[in-house]
């Protein structure tokens, strides 16, 4: 799971009316609406906000986890719980996404995108800044109408 910092921002690229602004995904409705999904994430996500996280994933959220991190598989009762913790010591964090593609799929989308994650952890010895960046996919699946996260915090 990602959730320890993060912040959107759309590297420049060749823009056109066709496509969503900094990037070269075609702009249409679904696009746009995820695009959307994601940006609330971010927001959420800087504010440290665990409350409007969870409000995004959606009820049969799934993450297989990272084994080589030590990190395990997630499901939406465990997240709930992480999510409750995660921000205890986090100070500040900033999330700079690069939008790489968006995939649709009648009600299952993927989001793929290079993040760069900084975050401000408190210590006993003061607040220290660490540093991730790598790609990203994060899972969508729409819930009553709403695109919500399926896989991928």
């Amino acid at each position: 799971m990602k959730t320890a910092a993060i912040a959107l921002a759309l590297v420049a690229t060749a823009c056109s009316h066709a496509n969503l602004p900094g990037t070269n995904i075609p702009a249409n409705d679904r696009t746009r609406a995820l695009l959307e999904a994601f940006t609330k994430y971010h927001d959420a996500l800087e504010s440290r906000d665990p409350t409007a996280l969870l409000a995004l994933a959606a009820p049969s959220y799934y993450d297989n986890g990272d084994a080589s991190r030590g990190i395990g598989p997630t499901d939406f009762k465990a997240l709930q719980q992480k999510l409750a913790h995660d921000f205890e010591k986090v100070n500040g964090l900033k999330l700079e996404a690069t939008l790489k593609s968006i995939d649709v799929d009648g009600d299952k989308a993927n989001i793929d995108y290079f993040q760069v994650l900084r975050y401000a952890v408190a210590t006993p010895s003061g607040e220290t800044w660490k540093s991730e960046s790598d790609d990203a996919r994060m899972r969508f699946v729409k819930v009553s109408g709403a695109w919500k996260i399926s896989s991928g915090l």
